[in-house]
């Protein structure tokens, strides 16, 4: 590489690069903060996104943007812009002779918080291989899913959703600049980030705009993946001023004009007792939008649109960490109570069985889930164990097995390949160590992120240390995945096989700090347990 600073043309004017170095010696090409929409701020606050206005002097995006407002738990302090929604292109090739595989990242956050800053999601270990790594911001908490019921307004919400497909459809329009190849885009993200790639593999909006994906510990079939209705966007309004009068439209002019810091103040406190009790984890994220636009993207029941999902097409890999519930644990000790004031678990049992919880029935299935996890013990925050693993369960591993379950009883021929990370290292299972408590053990939800991106939380593990070696298989098999047509076998494994054809037992690839193996999936008994509460019809 000789060019310091590359200009490279996109559908709305040329952008100015730099050259860099990763931290394992590898030289690259850096693009930050290209607009691929109009900023939506003033009047164009929650709308959808329009195209950017074209520029024609090469424009300096040498430096990262910020991201969307939210507040920032390890900074304690609100953060961000509303002119956040950016493009970072990372790669080694600026010729157009070959094409290199695209891997297209979507990051996590509840879909409240979180950004695709280098300071998290670094490009150093991806960018070993021949490949283009891409990351986007898009807007989050209310700024990105605010929804009202009345059509005239023309809010029916997701409109960070939609501001992921247009990024896809930047990606797919200009990549090919940059050196990556717009017919081979593997789509990954994780948490809030894995539930997207999901909802782009369900949703028509995205159909045909990547050929594979990488669904990482959260997916629409996840009970948190849709808030329900329950009058956020007007109770935000009332927090924020409104005085309940006039309906939606002046509801959405106080929401218009509040001050961006104000809004996620208030979004933060917004959950009442009995939501934080019934486990909804969030204000403002995905809905069932209440009546159809041209650009509707979640129609219906996410389980109806797996079933009928054009993705049943393509190959994916799926999985998730084996000890997710941990980042539990921060409430737990911030609330002890939240351990003694389980009951019969009533209030654990899925939501989307549509039970009354004071009814017999749910403080039945309760008590099952309670038997299962503490057997004849009681729970309390000293005998928190049964809880978190039931928190893993509940929130992640099962709506990711019904997954498995939906695409296998679809009867396609594209493969899924269930893979579970379960590393454990004093040192780089960061958001454990960070966010949870760093004398636990386990690979908490999110730790694996420490093995895909170079991080601002600690330098590259030693040559000859296991992390190493985590990473190396990591950026092996999902770089593999991308660019071996949809199969991650041929490098560091040659023996995952995707699931098989008939709904039951099935393997995964078990990546832990002795390495790689493939193996019957450890909670299939668990899985047992929370499919029998389904009838057949809710489950897949």
């Amino acid at each position: 590489m000789e060019i310091t600073n590359p200009i490279v043309a996109t559908k709305y004017g040329p952008v100015k690069g730099i050259r860099k170095t990763t931290a394992t010696g590898i030289e690259y090409y850096s693009f930050q903060q290209i607009p691929y929409v109009k900023p939506p701020v003033g009047e164009l606050r929650f709308e959808d996104a329009q195209p950017p206005t074209p520029w024609k002097d090469p424009l300096d995006c040498t430096v990262q943007g910020p991201g969307c407002y939210q507040y920032s738990k390890l900074l304690d302090k609100i953060i961000g812009s509303e002119d956040s929604l950016h493009m970072n292109v990372f790669t080694k090739n600026l010729g157009k002779e070959h094409l290199l595989p695209v891997l297209l990242y979507i990051h996590g956050g509840a879909f409240m918080r979180g950004s695709s800053g280098v300071e998290m999601y670094g490009p150093d270990y991806l960018i070993q291989k021949n490949v283009v790594f891409v990351s986007f911001n898009y807007r989050i908490g209310a700024l990105g899913f605010i929804s009202f019921n009345t059509p005239e307004l023309e809010l029916p919400g997701n409109a960070g959703l939609k501001d992921q497909n247009l990024a896809i459809r930047w990606v797919v329009e200009n990549i090919a600049n940059f050196g990556g190849d717009p017919k081979n885009i593997t789509l990954f993200g994780e948490s809030a980030g894995g539930c997207s790639v999901h909802y782009h593999m369900i949703s028509e909006q995205s159909k045909g705009l990547f050929q594979r994906a990488i669904v990482m510990s959260g997916c629409a079939l996840n009970n948190w993946s849709i808030v329900p209705q329950r009058q956020f966007s007007e109770r935000l309004a009332k927090a924020l001023g409104w005085n309940g009068q006039g309906g939606e439209k002046k509801a959405l002019v106080v929401l218009k004009t509040a001050d961006p810091v104000e809004i996620v103040k208030q979004q933060e406190i917004l959950l009442t007792e009995n939501e934080l009790e019934n486990r909804i984890l969030f204000a403002f994220g995905p809905v069932i939008e209440p009546y159809k636009k041209p650009n509707c993207f979640i129609s219906k029941n996410p389980l109806t649109m797996c079933r009928e999902a054009w993705s049943n097409d393509i190959d994916i890999l799926i999985g998730g960490n084996s000890e997710e519930g941990l980042f539990c644990l921060s409430g737990i000790k911030e609330k002890p109570s939240i351990m003694t004031s389980l009951k019969s678990f009533e209030y654990l049992v899925p939501p989307e069985l549509d039970l009354v919880r004071t009814s017999q029935q749910c403080k039945e299935l309760g008590l099952r889930l309670k038997r299962f996890y503490y057997g004849e013990s009681q729970p309390s925050f000293e005998n928190n164990a049964g809880y978190l693993t039931l928190m893993t369960d509940k929130l992640f591993w099962h709506g990711l097995h019904r997954t498995i379950y939906s695409r296998i009883n679809s009867k396609r021929a594209a493969k899924t390949y269930v893979y579970r990370f379960s590393v454990d290292s004093d040192t780089h299972n960061h958001y454990r160590i960070i966010f949870c408590d760093k004398d636990v053990r386990g690979t908490a939800h999110a730790d694996d992120l420490s093995y895909i991106f170079k991080n601002a939380f600690g330098d590259v593990p030693p040559n000859d240390s296991f992390e190493y070696r985590t990473m190396l298989n990591m950026v092996d098999l999902f770089t593999t995945f991308a660019a071996n047509n949809g199969n991650p076998n041929g490098g560091v494994t040659t023996e995952w096989e995707p699931v098989g054809p008939e709904i039951g037992p099935y393997k995964c690839l078990s990546i832990a700090n002795e390495g790689l193996k493939f193996i019957d999936f450890p909670e299939k008994e668990r899985m047992e347990l929370w499919d029998s509460l389904y009838s057949k019809d809710q489950l897949y």
